[in-house]
């Protein structure tokens, strides 16, 4: 069996809308009802070359290791309410791959310290 990496608890129900030819009004069904406990699987080093093939599109990447690592389908995943995908992007996020912290610089480009000013 494989290592679980964690459950979310869908906060919302996954809803897929969809629109008949001729009609105005779309047909909703539920694909999963709030509630539902989705399971994530600890992922293999094969499973984290996702985040090489999307780059810095994080969110196409969350999209395929959930599709990939859950109890999923790929409608549901796409369906997924965004409080809900944040949550189970949250579980991920540990193994996804570190940027630059946000308001640094790296030491090649960095300008050098301001002098302090002189007492007055």
């Amino acid at each position: 069996m494989a290592r679980m990496l964690g459950t979310h608890i869908l906060l919302h129900p996954i809803v897929l809308e969809t629109l008949a030819a001729g009609a105005t009004e779309p047909t909703e069904q539920e694909l999963k009802q709030a509630g539902f406990c989705v399971a994530l699987r600890r992922p293999k080093a094969k499973d984290l070359l996702i985040f090489d093939r999307h780059g810095d599109n994080m969110v196409a990447a969350s999209t395929e290791m959930i599709e990939r690592l859950s109890n999923l389908d790929e409608i549901e995943v796409a369906n997924l309410d965004g409080q809900d995908f944040g949550e189970l992007g949250n579980l991920l996020g540990r193994f996804a791959p570190a940027g630059q912290p946000t308001g640094t610089t790296s030491s090649a480009g960095s300008p050098p310290p301001l002098p302090s000013s002189p007492p007055s």
